[in-house]
């Protein structure tokens, strides 16, 4: 089977460059292994699909910045939402974050999926692409797992990385480019929950507290996020937990010691002051009564097992020692990191194709002609916020001017 262009994933990046393909005229085969296209569109945001950011820009992937910054350059982050206005979908905004306006990631898909009905594009859904190969006379083969091989000048990588496998990413394109000669950077789950050994633990499950977390890796403070933590009995979730996996997993990977410091009272900036006034307003109370209206009893108890402090001892009685310590357990609740929820869990991936083996102008391979990586593939990762979704599209954009330009 002959086509102008093969793009191998149909998930957000591949959906996005079909799209903009189609309606050149190309003739375009998009390989899916799912039976549908989008299952991982469809998980994004709560299924609400945070597509992008109004604070969209480069500073916020780290490392990859200065390759996000071309990329950007070429396909900015208003181009990105005008495609979306064209195929008609209406976006609305909630505190920075863009979904779309009926707050179903399904509106999402469903322009993408259209835009992308048209006879000069053929969709194959529970197909995999076995192999890649450069064809001596020029373009691309693909053998797919029914026996039937495609050929095209032009393929473009959008096999998306490692996290949530039974969304379409199992890690796939990663290494089918590996096998062509490509380098890839060790892969990590991120925007994932974390693993904590602390005695405490199982009794806090299903507790909320408003935090501010200080990363720690090789100790050193790495990060800081603050927001909402969610106890469980393996560890802490959380946007604020979330933000910071990604960092913890790639230290945890090279044998570094991890912890999180909780700030149990972020609003509190001295918590000793603090202390001294509120023992100073009620002498009478225990240790454990001192807490009530400011901890659920479950995490005061957690604290003061902390500080080493008996629950009934009197408030007022206890030594500077005492008090040094129980206010460093409610500032910095030490937190030890054992580990991740794994790519299961995690929403994106870390690390991936290295960028320093591809064209952020074009997304096109530095090493092969007519082969182009894009979205999550690539060792590119943002925060929550519609970071990554945004990347895989504006990704995608770029690959598909540059593509609609040979």
């Amino acid at each position: 089977m002959h086509s102008d262009c093969i793009i191998l994933g149909g998930g957000a990046s591949g959906l996005a460059a079909c799209a903009a393909l189609a309606k050149t005229g190309m003739r375009i085969t998009l390989i899916e292994r799912l039976n549908r296209v989008g299952k991982k569109i469809m998980a994004a945001g709560n299924g609400r699909c945070n597509l992008s950011n109004e604070n969209m820009g480069p500073a916020f992937y780290g490392d990859a910045a200065p390759f996000v910054q071309i990329v950007y350059a070429q396909t900015p982050p208003g181009e990105v939402l005008g495609f979306f206005s064209d195929l008609g979908l209406m976006t609305a905004s909630e505190e920075g974050r863009i979904y779309p306006r009926t707050m179903m990631a399904s509106s999402v898909l469903d322009v993408l999926r259209a835009a992308c009905e048209r006879e000069n594009v053929t969709i194959f859904t529970e197909e995999e692409a076995l192999s890649l190969t450069p064809s001596r006379r020029g373009g691309w083969s693909v053998q797919l797992a029914s026996g039937e091989g495609v050929f095209a000048p032009v393929v473009l990588c959008a096999m998306g990385g490692s996290a949530s496998a039974h969304l379409g990413t199992d890690g796939a394109g990663v290494r089918l480019l590996k096998t062509l000669g490509h380098s890839a950077n060790m892969q990590y789950p991120a925007l994932v929950q974390l693993k904590c050994d602390h005695p405490s633990l199982r009794s806090l499950k299903g507790i909320r507290v408003q935090a501010a977390l200080t990363l720690e890796t090789g100790g050193h403070t790495a990060a800081q996020e603050t927001g909402e933590l969610l106890f469980a009995d393996y560890g802490v979730s959380g946007v604020c937990v979330f933000q910071l996996s990604g960092l913890a997993a790639q230290a945890l990977g090279e044998k570094k010691a991890v912890r999180l410091l909780v700030h149990l009272l972020p609003e509190v900036h001295d918590v000793d002051a603090w202390l001294e006034g509120r023992i100073a307003s009620r002498p009478e109370l225990t240790a454990l009564n001192l807490f009530t209206g400011v901890f659920p009893r479950l995490l005061t108890m957690a604290i003061l097992k902390q500080a080493n402090i008996p629950p009934d001892a009197q408030a007022s009685r206890l030594r500077s020692a005492q008090l040094g310590a129980l206010a460093q357990a409610i500032a910095a609740f030490p937190l030890p990191v054992t580990g991740t929820q794994g790519f299961k869990n995690a929403q994106v991936t870390r690390g991936g194709i290295a960028l320093c083996e591809v064209e952020p102008k074009t997304m096109a391979s530095r090493l092969f002609d007519g082969l182009y990586i894009l979205g999550e593939t690539l060792d590119v990762d943002g925060p929550c916020g519609g970071y990554n979704l945004h990347f895989a599209f504006a990704s995608a954009l770029t690959a598909a001017k540059a593509v609609a330009s040979r």
